[in-house]
């Protein structure tokens, strides 16, 4: 009933629907994906009631998708308890980031996680963390090791392996599960962003999407305001607008996190570092970036008052996948070909088209799970005349060998035509044959 409610409030089940929806819901593309495949599976409790709202579904409760799950007399489930464990982190981890140390008292949804935590270990004679020591030594583990009963709400399995803390700091996924209870942290930038763009004619709207999504990804730390201004044409057309976007997806960085009056950033992404030990450690978890970064140190930048950070959700979901993006565009350029960066609001990452007249509509993805992948992708965002190819970094089938063929099972098990899967640099090698 979603798929089909959907389509039919965007008037279109052919070939590039999803691209009118995720404007419809204001969310990004791989959002949608991700709401899609929840709803399939039976699982509209995982879908924000905002969403639903709109896409016209019913009641979703968890007690409604899923009956045989005995009641318990907490009133909530496992289900709900980690997800706000995941939201309680979050807030944390803000707080860690804003003053260098936690807050007094706990985030509302930590709190909450802690009642229920106890209340189960009472009723069911569990061990759930009941204190914020135990929940980190619990959350740097995957989920299913210290709460199996989370996969009996969470049929598709897509956060059952996950951590929601690694390195010492949250999780990409621990970001996404607080999204299940809390505002989607995600779709609320992609809807301010959106909502700015709409401001303008379609064409400027389109051109001040790319730059922007550009910037966030060229300039995880700024220096301040006046770099947006200075470095790019469209946003300094739009100096309003692009000051309300800086407010909004920027925050100051507080002193504590400088050395000596300097700021230590990745010498080729250009996020801020942090220490382990006496170790540097950048957030991109590519291999070639953290040898870079040991073989070169850190690049050091004046820090003032006026110094500004990308919030670490944008970070996370764009930022660091779009410097594999950007990486991409610039060697495809390198080889003569035309490449477009986001077209028509994110359909797509990048449309190639190689001088001999062929085309790609390329989607890169920085997923550690093929299986997650050969879930979330899917056949709608194909366009008339591009071949549709996924491309992932190189490192991702360094680190796990059968990664391609993982997907492809994924998609077969699926009963999903499999789709078009290579490396970066298969991909370069390939525009580089003759047609």
């Amino acid at each position: 009933m979603f798929l089909a409610n959907l389509q039919k409030l965007v008037g279109s089940s052919e070939r590039g629907w999803k691209g009118p929806a995720a404007k419809l819901l204001e969310v990004s593309r791989p959002t949608l994906d991700r709401y899609l495949r929840l709803a399939a599976e039976g699982q509209l409790d995982k879908i924000p009631r905002s969403i639903l709202k709109i896409v016209g579904v019913g009641d979703s409760s968890p007690s409604a998708e899923a009956p045989s799950i005995p009641k318990s007399e907490v009133g909530s489930s496992e289900f709900d308890m980690v997800n706000l464990f995941a939201a309680g982190l979050r807030r944390l981890q803000e707080d860690i980031d804003h003053q260098g140390h936690i807050q007094s008292p706990y985030p509302e949804p930590l709190s909450r996680a802690f009642n229920l935590a106890s209340a189960f270990n009472i009723e069911r004679r569990t061990s759930y963390p009941v204190d914020l020591a135990s929940l980190i030594r619990a959350a740097a583990r995957p989920i299913f090791e210290w709460c199996s009963a989370y996969r009996e709400y969470a049929q598709d399995e897509a956060f059952i392996s996950s951590r929601l803390i690694e390195d010492g700091e949250i999780t990409p996924d621990c970001i996404s599960m607080a999204g299940l209870t809390e505002t989607d942290a995600e779709q609320a930038f992609y809807q301010f962003l959106m909502t700015s763009c709409a401001e303008l004619d379609e064409d400027l709207g389109q051109s001040f999407y790319s730059e922007w999504r550009r910037a966030v990804i060229e300039n995880p730390v700024a220096e301040s305001h006046a770099i947006f201004i200075a470095k790019y044409d469209v946003l300094r057309s739009n100096t309003i607008l692009t000051k309300k976007l800086v407010d909004f997806f920027y925050e100051f960085i507080s002193e504590i996190h400088a050395v000596d009056g300097k700021l230590a950033l990745c010498p080729l992404t250009g996020t801020r570092l942090r220490k382990h030990g006496n170790q540097w450690a950048t957030e991109m978890r590519d291999p070639a970036i953290a040898q870079y970064l040991r073989d070169h140190g850190p690049r050091w930048v004046e820090h003032t008052a006026a110094t500004i950070e990308l919030k670490r959700p944008v970070r996370v979901f764009w930022t660091l996948p779009g410097w594999h993006e950007l990486q991409l565009h610039g060697a495809v350029q390198a080889l003569g070909c035309t490449s477009v960066l986001w077209p028509d609001f994110d359909s797509v990452d990048l449309l190639v088209s190689q001088p001999s007249g062929r085309r790609f509509a390329v989607d890169v993805k920085d997923y550690i799970s093929p299986i997650l992948l050969s879930r979330t992708s899917g056949q709608q965002n194909r366009r008339r005349r591009y071949k549709r190819v996924i491309v992932i970094p190189d490192y991702l089938e360094d680190r796990l060998r059968q990664y391609k063929t993982l997907f492809y099972l994924a998609a077969l098990s699926a009963l999903k035509e499999p789709e078009q899967i290579m490396t970066a640099s298969e991909f370069l090698e390939l525009l580089g044959e003759k047609a």
